[in-house]
């Protein structure tokens, strides 16, 4: 997903982090693509109505820190490992056995109003009711 050209320019390298910093991802790039998901997976995890996400090669992202692993069934049936502070418990990223090669960073820890917004909403069947997204955010059902 690129740039819109309502979306002000981005500067890279960006550097994404827990709550209390031990855990960290810096990448060098814009993201290929970035999405928001409404699944309960998603919900669950992040204490909130959806999960917003970029999505960048591995070879172009650093990790830095220790962070704790734990591996689940998404709802399309595979894998998803959430790694998070074991201090703060804050999931930094995320890789998924759908796209091997492609870590997945939660925006939030960029801590950057300007980030690109989400070119989709995945599990728009699961959206909370009160949740209107935006003109030009492409809503698929499921995944």
């Amino acid at each position: 997903m690129s740039e819109r050209s309502n979306d002000p320019p981005a500067s890279y390298p960006k550097t994404a982090a827990c709550a209390c910093g031990r855990v960290t991802v810096t990448v060098a790039a814009p993201p290929q693509m970035v999405h928001a998901c409404a699944c309960m997976n998603c919900q669950r995890s992040t204490g909130s109505a959806f999960s917003y996400s970029a999505f960048f090669p591995e070879s172009a992202a650093t990790i830095g820190g220790e962070a704790k692993r734990w591996r689940r069934s998404s709802d399309a049936g595979r894998w998803q490992e959430s790694n998070f502070c074991p201090t703060c418990g804050v999931t930094v990223f995320t890789r998924l056995e759908a796209l091997p090669g492609v870590l997945c960073v939660s925006i939030g820890c960029f801590c950057d109003p300007d980030f690109l917004r989400p070119g989709r909403l995945y599990w728009n069947s699961k959206r909370h009711h009160w949740l209107e997204l935006p003109e030009g955010i492409e809503r698929i059902e499921t995944q």
